[in-house]
């Protein structure tokens, strides 16, 4: 059996109730720079202590950084954030 669903107008009015009937969302005003060297911070912190190579950890944890900023560039392409060439 399938459940009963509330109807859109209840969970709209259950929206303004929450977020307030004259909810907008903020504007951003600052552009986004991606950064050109990710692993900075993971080297600026050393060599991790429980590693047998440290270079390798360092390695899979710059990884793991890069990937995070591919990711954050590409959502904030797509919502028009990113800063362009000439812009401070």
């Amino acid at each position: 059996m399938s459940k009963r669903r509330r109807p859109a107008a209840s969970r709209r009015l259950a929206e303004q109730k929450f977020w307030g009937a004259t909810y907008q969302p903020a504007e951003s005003t600052t552009s986004i720079r991606p950064t050109t060297d990710p692993g900075v911070l993971v080297r600026s912190l050393g060599g991790p202590p429980l590693a047998m190579d440290p270079a390798v950890s360092i390695r899979h944890l710059t990884a793991v950084y890069e990937e995070a900023v591919r990711a954050a560039t590409a959502l904030a392409a797509a919502n028009g954030l990113l800063a362009e060439d000439g812009e401070d």
